[in-house]
């Protein structure tokens, strides 16, 4: 069965509770104040009955200028609008009001009822006719059924009910996959014997009893306990159904309008959205950069500030990339629309669409800036892909679909399109990397090894912990798996090559001068005459004069296999270090040290060193009182 979600929209007392109730037979104006007014202030809701096989909901949204925010609460989630402008008062404030607000929210198809018929004449009602027409002229409206009604005597109202069945017939925009759920919560109440109730137009994917999901934006755990649609229970609801939901664990204190009920990954909490912002055309205001207003998205408000990217104000009808800045967080989904309100005046003033829910602080009036929200606001997926992973901080795969609003299996699709075409790099640790960002990356380490190779030319290269320190800090990355993953992906991409303890580029090796190469001979040979008596390293560096020198060949001749290095402080020639390991493989058993000692015809102290040496190295094992070989 199809889901249809219908909103009225216009000026207050135009007869849009009236009309609602004659269609379904549901007064939504429940609370007594509403009755005893007679005017809308909350949203209310019904569905109508019909034979079409559809399910249609209803949202009646306040139309006094004062319960603005309470209408903009509900009125994001509808499929079209029913606009009602009465025939005895035309259009009116709240008229163009709520006509601008549905323009930014991209809602973009509807009726318009003429109500009241019954209080004009036919000249009157043909007059008004064409003024509603010339204003909707060039809008979404525009070329829609316009229904002149009355409610009082039922006139047209079977016409109105067919083109609203005609509109039911439209495509599905809505998509029902489990993944996308999502309900902004638009009323929170209690129930005796059931407890936390929530009601919501499930705006994306299906939820059934059972579930856990998560209250955002705080990420608190729920479970679905049961679920309604249109005063029935049921096991499911799916996208487009009016909703209220039983939820379990949750108190009614913990949940409050504008928060959205979701599966995990399918809206991000925020405090910072990057979006494109227009000013409506009637508007008298203008926005300065800076500027303090209400924000409106889902069934949320929160207070933020107004960043222009590009100029200093705003006018009527103008649009332009901006940044608002939240006061409290947020739960959306890119894509989705939002409107604007003054701080005071509380006016509505634009609107517009989220670009980047999850964006980085931005400076004005930059070009790369401004570029890349091209890209996000007009590219294709492949290309925004590309653009987020471009960015200077890393993203998993799964974490660039929830920031994107994407499905998993159509992230990893295009993902791997664009690794296919060789634009895209995903890392083992199914992080994302641009070539471009690769690029970067590339030649800022390559400049960090080369300036450590120009002032260390004897060392094998940069220490692996100071590399992978250095490029933690100059790319803000504070996982240390992803760190070593970028170094290993560097390694296998021949940019650099790994020495073990240290990191050089590729290629690179040490070049000594013909006065260093005699040094190094010479400490080679003191280390060959030495043999089983050790020297210490100390002394060789005495010897060598230049500290730096004699380390940096010590380590060049022990990764060569002349010398070996046993500790700091003591190294010794590779083949003296054999006779060592042969002298503690000829015995059978175990032996002591003095066995040892006297098998290599050396000093206790130096017959010590050894033997420690190959206990850490594993080729000996010492029980306490004796050593026994156990690698040979």
């Amino acid at each position: 069965m199809k889901n249809i979600i219908i909103g009225t929209a216009g000026h207050v007392d135009h007869g849009k509770t009236r009309l609602i109730k004659a269609l379904s037979g549901i007064d939504t104006d429940r609370l007594e104040e509403e009755k005893k007014r007679g005017i809308t202030i909350e949203l209310g809701f019904a569905h109508i009955p019909n034979d079409a096989g559809y399910n249609i909901g209803v949202i009646d949204v306040p139309g006094h200028e004062k319960f603005i925010k309470n209408m903009l609460a509900g009125i994001g989630g509808i499929d079209f609008v029913l606009f009602v402008v009465a025939a005895d008062e035309g259009i009116m404030p709240q008229t163009r009001e709520h006509f601008e607000i549905l323009s930014a929210l991209g809602i973009d198809d509807g009726i318009i009822a003429i109500t009241k018929t019954d209080m004009v004449d036919a000249e009157w009602l043909e007059m008004l006719t064409e003024e509603v027409q010339e204003y909707f002229r060039g809008s979404f409206l525009e070329g829609k059924p316009i229904i002149p009604v009355s409610a009082a005597t039922g006139d047209n109202l079977d016409l109105l009910m067919d083109a609203i069945i005609e509109k039911c017939d439209r495509e599905n925009k809505r998509r029902e996959e489990k993944e996308l759920f999502r309900l902004p919560v638009d009323r929170v109440f209690t129930m005796q014997g059931y407890g936390t109730v929530v009601t919501g137009t499930l705006m994306d994917g299906s939820v059934s009893t059972g579930d856990e999901v998560l209250i955002y934006p705080e990420g608190r755990k729920a479970k679905i306990r049961g679920i309604q649609t249109y005063g029935k229970e049921t096991d499911t609801a799916l996208a487009g159904q009016r909703t209220a939901i039983n939820l379990s664990g949750v108190d009614k204190d913990e949940i409050k309008r504008g928060d959205v009920l979701a599966r995990k990954g399918s809206a991000v909490s925020t405090m910072m959205l990057d979006v494109k912002l227009k000013i409506f055309n009637s508007a008298d205001k203008t926005v300065l950069n800076n500027s303090r207003v209400h924000l409106y998205t889902g069934a949320s408000e929160v207070l933020c500030k107004v960043i222009l990217l590009d100029r200093d104000a705003l006018t009527a009808g103008e649009e332009c990339y901006a940044q608002l800045r939240l006061e409290e967080p947020v739960a959306v989904r890119r894509g989705d629309r939002f409107i604007i309100r003054f701080y005071s005046p509380m006016i509505s003033i634009g609107g517009g669409r989220i670009i980047d829910a999850l964006p980085a602080k931005h400076k004005r009036n930059k070009e790369e800036v401004l570029g890349g929200m091209e890209i996000l606001d007009s590219g294709s997926t492949e290309e925004i892909i590309l653009a987020k992973a471009g960015e200077r901080r890393f993203l998993k795969q799964d974490e660039m679909a929830e920031e994107l609003g994407l499905l998993k299996s159509e992230m990893s699709d295009a993902a791997d399109k664009e690794i296919a075409a060789g634009r895209l790099i995903r890392l083992p640790d199914r992080t994302l990397m641009s070539e471009r960002k690769f690029s970067y990356l590339k030649t800022g380490v390559e400049q960090l090894i080369n300036d450590y190779h120009g002032a260390n030319p004897l060392a094998d290269g940069i220490p692996r912990q100071e590399l992978l320190s250095r490029l933690a800090g100059s790319w803000h990355i504070e996982d240390e798996k992803l760190i070593q993953a970028l170094v290993k992906y560097l390694i296998e991409r021949g940019v650099i090559d790994d020495m073990g303890r240290a990191i050089a580029l590729a290629g690179f090796s040490i070049e000594y001068s013909e006065e260093q190469l005699a040094v190094k001979d010479e400490i080679a040979g003191m280390y060959k005459d030495a043999g089983i008596e050790m020297i210490k390293t100390e002394d060789v560096i005495k010897t060598g004069g230049d500290a730096g020198l004699v380390r940096a060949i010590l380590e060049d001749l022990a990764e060569e296999g002349i010398i070996v290095k046993l500790n700091p402080s003591y190294y010794i020639d590779s083949e003296a270090w054999m006779e060592a390991i042969e002298a503690a493989g000829s015995f059978s058993g175990g032996f002591t040290l003095a066995e040892f000692r006297d098998k290599l015809g050396t000093s206790r102290k130096y017959a010590s060193e050894l033997l420690t040496s190959m206990d850490k190295k594993g080729i000996t094992r010492f029980n306490g009182d004796a050593r026994e070989v156990i690698k040979r």
